[in-house]
């Protein structure tokens, strides 16, 4: 599945633009349009995110594969988003085993391109 999911992934990117992995951001230069950008959630988990202009914003598509324990059924979970202006932002979680903290992934539209980061459990 989770192959299935990542080839599905690379052939609708690849369809309109060249895919380019790129870690979540640390100081490198910000992604492209339609630039894949590929972050490690932490164990088998990952996330992949890119953005197209649209007519009211960015839109913002973040796919997380959240696999589980070995021989644990993986979830896959598709979000969308627009960031209207500069300084939006989305959060995306995965929550984390019993005890302990989850994952989030911090999506902020800066400037003509996204900037994503990893960061740790979150306080509301």
């Amino acid at each position: 599945m989770k192959n299935i999911l990542l080839a599905g992934v690379a052939g609708l990117l690849s369809a309109t633009s060249v895919i380019a992995a790129a870690p979540a951001f640390a100081g490198e230069t910000l992604p492209a349009e339609r630039q894949a950008i590929v972050t490690n959630l932490g164990g088998k988990a990952s996330a992949v995110t890119y953005y197209v202009r649209a007519a009211k914003g960015y839109q913002v598509v973040t796919t997380l594969d959240a696999a589980g324990e070995p021989g644990a059924t993986p979830a896959v979970v598709r979000v969308s988003t627009v960031l209207q202006q500069p300084g939006d932002e989305q959060i995306v979680s995965l929550p984390g085993p019993v005890g302990r903290d989850g994952t989030s992934l911090r999506i902020v539209r800066v400037g003509d391109a996204i900037q994503v980061e990893k960061v740790g459990a979150l306080a509301y």
